[in-house]
């Protein structure tokens, strides 16, 4: 299921793209993950910072989950290379609901998250909602977890539930797809399992 979305892409310009939005991209080269969310909410995009949102569960569960060593705050969301995390979104533009975007507007996010793929190489892209993957994969269901087929070549996708607060999965069941990702990270890259 492969898409050749890097088509377009010059493979002899190593640049990522220009920041957009309220939010910048929180990426580095070789990461172990990069998480991919519809876009910033509100206070997010206020604040400056990735799943700064009252009642978000992100910073949480990447702890629980042992993506991170310790609970991390919002403001620290640019320390996320440090650990082998980064951050991006489908688009720029912050909006109090996903449901304010057009599938047309998540679709047309897609060549920058390929820029930004093909730059990062990350071993993991991680969409924080099913909705996110089926409007970046262009299909109508996908299961929780690791996906059959990579949207991007050499990179696993793994689908979790949105952090969101309004998410209405417990956060047990959360946390379980979150875990999912640490094991993906540790089968893809055996000599970095924490």
């Amino acid at each position: 299921m492969t898409r050749d979305l890097f088509t377009d892409l010059d493979p002899s310009d190593p640049t990522l793209p220009d920041p957009e939005g309220p939010l910048p991209d929180i990426v580095a080269p070789g990461l172990d993950c990069l998480f991919v969310g519809f876009n910033p909410g509100l206070r997010s995009g206020s604040l400056g910072h990735h799943y700064a949102g009252r009642g978000n569960q992100f910073w949480r569960l990447l702890a629980d989950s042992g993506l991170t060593p310790r609970p991390m705050r919002p403001e620290e969301d640019r320390s996320l290379p440090g650990v082998g995390l980064g951050s991006t979104n489908l688009v720029a533009r912050a909006t109090a609901s996903a449901a304010e975007l057009s599938r047309a507007e998540l679709r047309g996010g897609l060549p920058r998250l390929a820029r930004i793929v093909a730059v990062v190489r990350p071993a993991v892209l991680a969409y924080t909602g099913k909705g996110v993957y089926l409007a970046a994969a262009g299909c109508a269901d996908a299961p929780w977890g690791v996906q059959a087929g990579p949207l991007f070549e050499g990179v696993s996708d793994v689908v979790v539930p949105s952090p969101s607060g309004l998410a209405r999965l417990p956060f047990e069941e959360k946390l379980r797809w979150y875990k999912a990702v640490k094991a993906e990270i540790a089968r893809l890259r055996p000599q970095k399992a924490r």
